[in-house]
């Protein structure tokens, strides 16, 4: 986190954006921040590492043209992850 120069605004160390508390900031940084090497997506990283992938949901997606949904693919309700 770095603290800007004559203003009251901290900014995300890794993504760039301005958050207007040290607070609120580091909040951003360690469950929000999409940037690759962020807390928040080693974190994910790591849990989609070690997940046995045990609970599946099916994803249903539309076909082209219809109005109506197909299976697409499987995807871990604990991690996330696309199976």
């Amino acid at each position: 986190m770095k603290i800007l120069t004559n203003q009251t605004l901290y900014k995300c160390s890794y993504c760039g954006r301005k958050k207007l508390s040290k607070k609120g900031c580091l909040l951003h940084e360690n469950e929000y921040c999409s940037n690759e090497f962020s807390p928040n997506r080693i974190k994910a990283k790591r849990r989609q590492e070690e997940c046995k992938h045990e609970h599946k949901e099916m994803v249903y997606s539309y076909i082209p043209g219809e109005a109506v949904q197909q299976p697409d693919h499987e995807k871990c309700i604990d991690c996330n992850a696309t199976v």
